[in-house]
C-alpha cells in the first residue's frame, strides 16, 4: 500500500484489475473516500465523483484538498457544469499562491505546483504564472512523480515538441519502479498520440494497445475519453470493432466530456463540432483536417473509401460546410 498522498489511487502500485481492492485496502476513512472518488471518475462515473469531491473542498489537510479540487474540476466538466469546475481551479490557484509565499511544508509546495499545473496544462490553459513543476518533481511521492512527467509531456506535446514529449514518457517508463497503472496509461496515451504526429502508425496503435490492455482490467475508460481527440482515429482503427462493447461506453462519454472541455476552455466559441457530430465522424473529420485522403483514412480505420466519402458528405451537411479545406477552422482551433 502506499502512502497517504494527493490522489491517494493514482499514486498506488498494483497489478492491473485490483483497483478496487487497493481502494477498500486504504485505513484512513477520508483517503479512503478520496480514492473511491478517483476510481469513480477513472471508471467514468463522473457525478458519484463530484459528490465526494464536494465534501472535502474545504478540508484543512492539502492533500484532501487538492485531490478533491481536482477531481471536482474534472467531474463537473465532465457533466458540463462550468461553474463548478471553475469553482475548483480557483481553489487550486489560491490554495498555490498561499503554499508559495508561506510554505506549511517542501511536500505541500510541491503538491500545490503539481494540482496547479494539472488542473492547467491538461484543460490547455495558460500557464505562464505558475512555477517550473520539474524542480519540484523530486519531493512527489513515485506514482504522483510518473504523473507529473506526463504532464510535462502533454505540455511538451501542445507546443508541438513531439520528440521531446516522447522522450519524457519512454524514460519515465523505462526506468520506472512499481507497476503504477493510471499513470502508466496516460503514459502510453501520450506515447500514442506522439507517435501519431510523428506519422509512425504502427508504434502509435502499439503504444494505444498496450494502454488499453492495461485500463480495461478496470474499465478505466476516462483516459482515453479525455484524449479521444487527440489519438486521431486510433480508438476507433483498434477498438471499436475488437471491444465493441466498452468503446460504446466509451464513446457515449466522449461527447460529453468535449463539450465541458469547451465550455471550460473556450465558453465563447460558436464551434459547434462537439454538439454535431458522432465520435466516429469526429474521428474521420480530425483526419480529413490533417490532410489524409479519403483512401488512406478508410484503411486507417477498416472502412471503404465510399463510407468514408459518405461520412464526409454527413459531416459538411452537419458543420454547414462546403469542402474539405474548411474543417481545419472547426478541427484545428
Amino acid at each position: 500500500m502506499s502512502e497517504y498522498s494527493i490522489l491517494p489511487l493514482i499514486n498506488s502500485s498494483f497489478q492491473p484489475g485490483e483497483a478496487n481492492k487497493i481502494v477498500a485496502g486504504f485505513e484512513d476513512r477520508d483517503f479512503q473516500e478520496i480514492a473511491r472518488a478517483e476510481y469513480y471518475y477513472f471508471t467514468g462515473q463522473a457525478e458519484k465523483c463530484s459528490h465526494i469531491a464536494e465534501r472535502y473542498l474545504v478540508s484543512h489537510n492539502i492533500k484532501l484538498k487538492m485531490s478533491s479540487c481536482l477531481l471536482y474540476v474534472y467531474s463537473n466538466m465532465t457533466l458540463g457544469r462550468a461553474v463548478a469546475s471553475r469553482k475548483g481551479m480557483r481553489e487550486i490557484q489560491e490554495c498555490l499562491e498561499k503554499e508559495m509565499k508561506n510554505p506549511s511544508s517542501a511536500e505541500n509546495r510541491a503538491i500545490s505546483v503539481f494540482a496547479g499545473y494539472m488542473s492547467s496544462v491538461l484543460l490547455h490553459l495558460p500557464v505562464n504564472e505558475l512555477p517550473d513543476v520539474g524542480l519540484y518533481a523530486p519531493t512527489l511521492p513515485p506514482g504522483i512523480k510518473m504523473f507529473s512527467a506526463y504532464v510535462t509531456a502533454h505540455m511538451a506535446y501542445l507546443k508541438g515538441e513531439y520528440g521531446r514529449a516522447l522522450g519524457i514518457c519512454e524514460a519515465v517508463l523505462m526506468f520506472r519502479n512499481g507497476t503504477y497503472p493510471i499513470s502508466m496509461i496516460y503514459l502510453y496515451c501520450m506515447i500514442a498520440m506522439c507517435q501519431m504526429n510523428l506519422k509512425y502508425q504502427q508504434k502509435a496503435k502499439d503504444a494505444l494497445m498496450v494502454a488499453w490492455n492495461m485500463a480495461k482490467e478496470d474499465e478505466f475508460l476516462e483516459p482515453f475519453i479525455e484524449h479521444h481527440g487527440l489519438l486521431q482515429g486510433l480508438l476507433e482503427s483498434c477498438i471499436r470493432k475488437e471491444d465493441s462493447e466498452l468503446y460504446n461506453k466509451l464513446s457515449d462519454k466522449v461527447i460529453a466530456f468535449s463539450r465541458g472541455w469547451m465550455a471550460i476552455h473556450n465558453p465563447m466559441s460558436e464551434n459547434s463540432v462537439t454538439d454535431a457530430l458522432s465520435t466516429v465522424e469526429f474521428s474521420i473529420a480530425m483526419l480529413a483536417s490533417r490532410d489524409w485522403n479519403n483512401q488512406e483514412i478508410a484503411d486507417y480505420l477498416g472502412f471503404s473509401p465510399n463510407t468514408v466519402k459518405t461520412y464526409l458528405s454527413r459531416i459538411y451537411v452537419k458543420l454547414n460546410i462546403k469542402k474539405r479545406d474548411e474543417l481545419k477552422n472547426h478541427m484545428l482551433k
